[in-house]
């Protein structure tokens, strides 16, 4: 269990990636600031558009404030 009552529930890494792109930050930016690979904020990113059932970043900054998450 990972603490998240939900299946769509974002982690606190996804919301600080779905935010970050929200802003304007690159995939590289973001890894900087976040102090992970690019790799790693691509893999994040997916499992988040998984879980927000959406597949662009646009749509999942959108469905991240519908639903609260920012």
């Amino acid at each position: 269990m990972n603490g998240y009552s939900s299946a769509g529930e974002l982690t606190p890494r996804m919301v600080d990636v779905i935010r970050a792109a929200g802003h304007g930050a690159s995939v590289k930016t973001t890894a900087v600031e976040l102090g992970v690979s690019r790799a790693t904020v691509r893999t994040v990113r997916a499992a988040a558009f998984a879980r927000l059932g959406v597949s662009t970043m646009p749509a999942a900054i959108a469905e991240a404030y519908r639903r609260g998450a920012l």
